[in-house]
């Protein structure tokens, strides 16, 4: 059986599906004073389960994992395995100023005590957050994600940023990797040193793990097409798309978005959402 969380719920039907599998319903209500309760419904207690969650930025969605962690715990159900699709609080990895939380760290510190036999995580955000947590298993959906792509022609892969090195590499295959520089001056800020890129004429395919703001692609395609670049596309595992993201996607020089359905579908208009449960489930 498959025990979601309710912002994993679109991709746990999907999930079930495949599997052939049921998805375990709870009862989640509060008390007069604010208290949450959690209560598994079930004819017949299963023996494992697969544990399925988005940690997001709201601190809910822990809570949440947390409390139906509890509950198959306390119910004597073992949790097989435990799926986290999208890991918030990934990019703050490192203290990059003094007094700051290392987010990353208190996320993995937390998930590493829910007594899961196995733990899968997809495109995780760097290797930083890997040695974080207990030993896991690493989905990577880029490559699942754009292998059409390459059918209908892609010339160069470009990395927005250093940190997208690995990701560009591994999807690109026998086609030339551009890695892009840039720097932050401050958060959600992106500056670009200018630099030359081969670009002139080529189509073009950008890959990141998340799309947040945009400002990083924005940016990137706005170099890439003023040096000449035929065509763009951006292809990343998260869609996270934050409110200003669909502006500043809509006015880059973007020609398409491909994201997987880690998190449940908010895309721009000119996006596509590339299912990911047939390749999850394989794996699962």
């Amino acid at each position: 059986m498959i025990l979601t969380t309710k912002n994993c719920t679109h991709l746990a039907a999907k999930l079930a599906k495949f599997k052939r599998a049921a998805l375990l319903k709870y009862q989640v209500k509060q008390f007069a004073d604010g208290e949450y309760y959690y209560r598994l419904h079930y004819s017949k207690k299963p023996k494992t389960i697969t544990l399925l969650a988005n940690i997001t930025p709201d601190p809910g969605s822990l809570f949440e994992l947390l409390a139906l962690a509890q509950a198959a715990q306390d119910s004597g159900i073992i949790i097989g395995t435990l799926c986290i699709p999208y890991l918030g609080y990934s990019r703050q990895d490192r203290q990059s100023a003094r007094g700051e939380a290392v987010m990353a760290r208190m996320i993995a510190n937390t998930v590493n005590h829910i007594p899961a036999q196995r733990r899968i995580f997809i495109d995780l955000h760097s290797d930083a957050v890997r040695a974080m947590f207990a030993p896991h298993d690493e989905i990577f959906c880029l490559p699942f994600i754009t292998q059409a792509l390459f059918a209908e022609g892609v010339d160069v892969v470009v990395a927005p940023d250093k940190g997208a090195t690995a990701r560009a590499r591994q999807v690109a295959g026998d086609a030339p990797v551009i890695v892009m520089l840039k720097h932050r001056p401050r958060h959600n800020v992106v500056g670009r040193v200018h630099m030359l890129y081969p670009v002139q004429g080529k189509r073009v395919l950008m890959v990141d793990d998340m799309i947040d703001t945009g400002r990083t692609i924005a940016s990137a395609a706005r170099v890439l097409k003023k040096q000449g670049a035929e065509s763009i596309i951006v292809a990343a595992t998260h869609g996270v798309f934050s409110a200003p993201s669909y502006k500043i996607l809509s006015a880059a020089p973007i020609d398409k978005i491909l994201v997987s359905d880690t998190l449940s579908p908010r895309a721009p208009l000119h996006a596509r959402v590339v299912s990911i449960a047939r390749h999850l489930s394989a794996a699962l």
